[in-house]
């Protein structure tokens, strides 16, 4: 399946170069990438440690700490969006393809 979105991509690529305003607008998805409103439906697996793990279920449990691992994992996720907006794109295109079907 990745194959066939990385192969729709490059095809999309090659059109792009010959029409580089094909209307694509990653800002939209950046809007929606970290939102508050947006449900979480989706997990991302993150192989840790056990003394990672440990730490991770402390921090949520402490009452005297004002962080949330999740959202900070979340928020440094967009960070990185924001870095490499190529990456982000190609990402979101791939998205759309499979939105479709």
């Amino acid at each position: 399946m990745t194959d066939a979105f990385d192969a729709a991509e490059e095809e999309k690529s090659t059109e792009d170069d010959v029409d580089a305003t094909d209307g694509f607008d990653a800002d939209q998805y950046l809007e929606a990438l970290n939102s508050d409103g947006a449900p979480k439906e989706k997990t991302v697996g993150i192989a840790v440690t056990t003394e990672m793990h440990a730490f991770y279920h402390e921090l949520q449990n402490a009452d005297e700490v004002e962080v949330n691992p999740a959202q900070s994992v979340r928020d440094h996720l967009e960070k990185l969006a924001h870095r490499h907006p190529e990456v982000f794109e190609k990402a979101m295109r791939k998205l759309e393809i499979e939105r479709e079907f």
